[in-house]
């Protein structure tokens, strides 16, 4: 029944993503001979739980498979009447893992039983997908900098780390970082919150010692993943088992132990760093052989020193005197007979207190005294920031029957940061950001017969932001704050001076709260016919994205001394705290609270067929559709500046519940049919398999952010908003502080709204046809079985990516003289910014890439990786998020019209990368190959190492102007006299400045994007391991645990400056990596 409501679905519009976290075990019975052995009863049985998994009958080929089996170490018993029984023990199936197994019967009795011990093949005979799994073992040894499993995932073949989006994670075969998809336990897992408040991509990571096992598959998985035109990250967690076990540790860094900052003084102060993780996991039988539970968690603790430096009035400034700078008095202007203006000073450039503003007097006092002589970076500040992290798992898993078995999860992250900012409070607001996510599971597996198994999954999955200030609800200025703003007061910009009221770096608009919701339900059948191993699945995904925030909700109020100036004469006249005083700012600017509540429903389906050809020779093939639908806002709070050609509407913001277009604003992709095919032959050679494949992958809607989301067009966002921008001369055209500013306008009836030419609030305009992005990737591999369980394997990958989306600046003039928002090519409809979002982006990689991986065995395990290749791009990660700036920022285009000439090599192309990691138990010591007895053994015995070596060239850069050179509004280059790179490069000058100059007055340069390169890395983590022995019980150990990161200390240099024309071009002036930093750690297991 179940299978027939899989074909239904599979051939409605609405089908499935339908991933899984499983694996398969393809086994061939023969006998001594060799030949086929018909009807023998084969029991899959679990190793720790003792539960039987699968009952099987060889066929009339003597082959049988067992589908959709969760990974974990398995036996295998195989019996028929005139054999010996056959029982194969510790056979490991990792996540996505085919294995193929010859199972050969001796000729005998049933009541003898023949035990063979071993692993499962290494060699990937049956699938053609490129990946790499990392297991609990390697994940609990090799050195990790904070315990987060993602950081393993650059150790994949193809992965390079994705530095310059906010993901912070990795992207694998010049695909996009954030085209990675998520798995928890064969769930979607995806945060569909991105920003500086929440950059990780997954929305639940969970603790290590829950995790089992996860693999990075690459390119070329098979048709039941999509939604995915990059990598897939699948995540296994743990389950209990029969005998009652578990784990205590406790990991230390402490800042005193760490090496100096390489750019740091000899004589600095180090800035202080205390990290503990500390946590455990506990995991049995509730009903031996039937029902068993597993718990894991994990508490953070960080707290971290920052300096801030910053410039703060003199206790003389503070009292109105200044000194030898000449400060007018804005109450006597007057305009002369030629027309000019003019001002009295003040007597002896001192302010009487009279003439203070009561609210810029009560402003100037939150300043501190100056902690230095000077005017300038003459206070300093070392606040201790506090990191608050709690994360854990549960779960479940019963043997309800011999044909049913079910799990559930339940894991939760809970952050709290306390972020703080230059000046104590209350002159400014520190911030507490709480990041939460949570996430559920469930699976029911049900094995209707020997040959069709059905999975339904069931996860939902929440991420949270709620942002906001820890300072009282102050005014300050009447009318200034948002009713919606629950903390803080105005920000006060005092050019030359530490800002007042204001948040610390990279957070603002508070408060600010966002969640997501996802929900998903999945099939997936699995049905063997013959040769033919079929699967096929659907998936329902609904999802939810809330925001709530304010657009200079608090206010803004700049102060540049135009109103103590001399109007006839400005420069060495006046201060910008004389005026903050006399309560008179040049610019003001409130603004809004801003909500929206979004959603989307998603629907997938697909069919695989892994066909056995011959006993060599396995053909994979199958095809997907996804229906992936833009989002539309519960209340029609959205909109969208058209600028598809040819449309009637072009140059009008058109709102959601306009019957001339469907609710979202955009078009549904309706077409998205994704193929795969791949074949694994099995060639005569001893060992050798050759692999190949072609598939088309789609991916995820990227514009996510909130920022660039149409939810962001007004009247639904910042409307009402109050702008003033005085003449710096008359008093009368500003807003003194002390008498407060107009109230905000009441919300717009959107029926009533028309937008005003003249406005210059940025609009969002996006293709309204909603087109997904797709990869189409293929790849050849060949694979080769070594002595001493190692797997050697040589890959060429190819992949093109199509319709990828990027966002521009759509309304830029042409080089021109004048104002830029009166040469605005939209002018008769907007003269403002317009972000124009289309999926105008093509993309290229073609590289090879080499492993060498040695399973544990022997004390040992190893992997060694190579890829060489290059990524071509325009915009390598449509980072159209809060606030954010990396590439895929509109403003990086220099020339709207041209965006060809944006076309490079991406962000991330690292042509070379080579990463070595591996585990080495040393030889000596009890129950290892050489035993060493005494005060020997004591000293020399049980030591366990680990390290990841890793060496990679650098990340390309592009030069850059600090000024527009041709009046666009947007970034502009230099122009390119000659190549640029230095033979020896330095630190004081990694390229040659002298080889751009500046272009012409209004003229672009013709420097192009990420023409040169940064430095390269050259890292060495190492950890150093004691194993304990306990007498509690079989397998208890207490390990002690040193860990070095960056071992040898080496400088790890960032990109250079690149703005041409300043001190700063061509000179490095911090590291990407840190620093040699220890690590100490106890962890317990029993």
């Amino acid at each position: 029944m179940k299978l027939l409501l899989a074909l239904l679905l599979l051939s409605l519009p609405a089908a499935a993503w339908a991933q899984t976290s499983t694996g398969q075990i393809d086994l061939a019975v023969v006998d001594s001979s060799g030949a086929v052995v018909a009807g023998a009863t084969i029991q899959i049985v679990g190793s720790q739980t003792r539960n039987v998994l699968r009952t099987l009958v060889s066929d009339e080929q003597g082959t049988a498979t067992a589908a959709l089996l969760p990974p974990g170490s398995y036996d295998i018993e195989v019996e028929l009447a005139g054999f010996q029984k056959l029982l194969r023990k510790g056979i490991d199936l990792r996540v996505n893992d085919v294995v193929n197994l010859r199972l050969a019967l001796r000729p005998g009795g049933s009541n003898e039983t023949v035990t063979v011990t071993g692993q499962a093949p290494l060699l990937a005979e049956r699938s053609h997908d490129l990946g790499q799994v990392i297991d609990d073992r390697t994940m609990q040894a090799l050195p990790l900098n904070g315990r987060n499993y993602l950081q393993l995932g650059n150790l994949t073949a193809g992965a390079v780390p994705n530095t310059r989006s906010r993901d912070r994670s990795f992207a694998a075969f010049g695909n996009r970082g954030l085209q990675n998809a998520f798995l928890l336990d064969g769930a979607r897992n995806q945060n569909y919150l991105r920003g500086l408040d929440n950059r990780q991509r997954d929305a639940m990571r969970p603790t290590l010692d829950a995790i089992s096992e996860f693999k990075v598959q690459t390119s070329n998985f098979s048709a039941e993943y999509g939604a995915s035109a990059g990598a897939v990250v699948n995540v296994v967690t743990k389950s209990g088992t029969n005998q009652l076990h578990g784990s205590a540790f406790e990991f230390h860094r402490n800042s005193a132990l760490d090496a100096r900052d390489f750019f740091a003084a000899p004589d600095a102060h180090k800035p202080l760093l205390v990290q503990h993780q500390f946590g455990g996991s506990l995991g049995g039988p509730a009903v031996r052989n039937r029902a068993w539970w597993f718990a894991a968690f994990e508490r953070t603790h960080v707290s971290q020193e920052t300096t801030l430096t910053s410039t703060v009035p003199t206790r003389d400034m503070k009292e109105g005197r200044f000194g030898a700078t000449p400060i007018f008095n804005p109450t006597t202007t007057r305009r002369e007979a030629d027309g000019s203006f003019s001002r009295d000073p003040f007597p002896g450039n001192t302010i009487p207190a009279s003439f203070f503003d009561p609210v810029g007097q009560r402003l100037i006092v939150l300043y501190p005294d100056p902690m230095f002589a000077g005017a300038a970076r003459n206070f300093v500040r070392s606040p201790l920031e506090s990191t608050r992290v709690g994360n854990a798992t549960f779960r479940g898993d019963v043997q309800v029957t011999s044909k049913d078995q079910m799990f559930g999860r339940l894991s939760f992250n809970l952050a709290d940061f306390l972020k703080l900012a230059a000046l104590p409070e209350p002159a400014n607001d520190n911030t507490r950001r709480n990041n939460d996510s949570w996430s559920v599971g469930y699976g029911y597996t049900r094995t209707f017969s020997p040959k069709l198994i059905n999975e339904l999954r069931f996860a939902w999955n929440r991420v949270t932001v709620d942002q906001d200030g820890t300072v009282k609800r102050d005014e300050v200025v009447p009318g200034s704050l948002d009713p919606g703003v629950t903390s803080g007061t105005p920000t006060f910009n005092v050019t030359g001076f530490a800002t007042l009221g204001a948040e610390p770096p990279g957070f603002g608009n508070l408060p600010l709260t966002k969640s997501s919701g996802v929900w998903n339900v999945s099939d997936n059948a699995s049905l063997i016919r013959g040769r033919h191993a079929l699967r096929l699945g659907f998936d329902y995904q609904a999802l939810r994205i809330r925001t709530s925030t304010t657009l200079n909700g608090r206010g803004s109020f700049g102060f540049d001394g135009s109103y103590s100036q001399n109007p006839q004469r400005r420069p060495g006249t006046g201060s910008p705290v004389a005026d903050l005083l006399l309560g008179l700012p040049n610019t003001i600017t409130t603004g809004t609270r801003g909500e929206s509540n979004e959603r989307a429903h998603n629907f997938y389906g697909y069919f695989q067929d892994d066909w056995t050809v011959a006993p060599r020779l396995t053909v994979n093939a199958g095809i997907r559709y996804e229906l992936t639908r833009p989002f539309i806002e519960t209340d029609n709070r959205m909109g969208n500046f058209i600028l598809d050609p040819g449309d009637p509407l072009y140059g009008q913001l058109i709102l959601a519940g306009d019957a001339r277009r469907p609710r979202s604003l955009l078009e549904t992709d309706k077409n998205n049919f994704a193929p795969r095919f791949g074949f694994a032959y099995r060639t005569p050679l001893a060992g050798l398999v050759v692999r190949g494949g072609y598939g088309i992958f789609y991916g995820q809607d990227e514009g996510l952010g909130v920022t660039r989301r149409m939810t962001n067009n007004p009247p639904f966002f910042g409307f009402g908003a109050l702008t003033v921008t005085s003449d710096r001369v008359l008093t009368s055209t500003t807003y003194k502080l002390s008498s407060g500013i107009p109230p905000r306008q009441a919300p717009i009836n959107p029926k009533d709204f028309v937008l005003d030419p003249n406005a210059t609030a940025q609009l969002r305009s996006w293709d309204q046809r909603f087109t997904i992005p797709y990869v189409q990737q293929w790849s050849l591999s060949v694979q080769k079985a070594l002595p001493a369980n190692l797997l050697w394997e040589v890959s060429y990958v190819g992949n093109l990516g199509l319709k990828l989306d990027a966002a521009y600046e759509a309304n830029q003039p042409l080089p021109a003289a004048g104002a830029v928002t009166d040469r605005r090519p939209l002018a008769r409809f907007t003269k403002a910014s317009v972000i124009r979002t289309e999926p105008w982006v093509r993309s290229n990689f073609h590289g090879m890439a080499t492993r060498l991986e040695k399973r544990f065995s022997q004390g040992l395990s190893f992997l060694v990786s190579y890829t060489y290749g290059r990524s071509i791009d325009s915009v390598t990660n449509n980072d159209v998020c809060d606030g954010c700036g990396a590439s895929g920022d509109f403003g990086s285009i220099q020339d709207s019209r041209n965006r060809a000439a944006h076309r490079a090599a991406s962000d991330h192309n690292m042509p070379h990368r080579f990463v070595s990691s591996g585990v080495w138990e040393l030889p000596f010591g009890k129950g290892r190959r050489l035993a060493a007895a005494g005060w020997l053994g004591r000293v020399i015995g049980n030591w366990n190492t680990s390290g990841i070596l890793t060496l990679s060239d650098g990340i390309p850069f592009t030069p850059a102007l600090s000024f527009q050179s041709a009046n666009t509004g947007t970034t502009t280059r230099p122009n390119r006299l000659r190549d640029g790179a230095l033979d020896h490069p330095t630190v004081d000058r990694w390229f040659d400045v002298d080889a751009f100059e500046f272009p012409a007055a209004l003229a672009y340069g013709n420097s192009g994007r990420n023409i040169l390169q940064g430095p390269g890395t050259a890292d060495v983590d190492f950890g150093l391991h004691r194993v304990f022995r306990l007498p509690m019980r079989e397998g208890s150990r207490l390990e002690f645990r040193a860990e070095a990161f960056n071992l040898f200390n080496h400088p790890h240099f960032d990109v250079p400056g690149s703005t041409i024309g300043t001190a700063a071009a061509g000179v490095i002036a911090a590291t990407a990596i840190p620093n040699r930093q220890f690590q100490f750690g106890l962890r317990l297991v029993f």
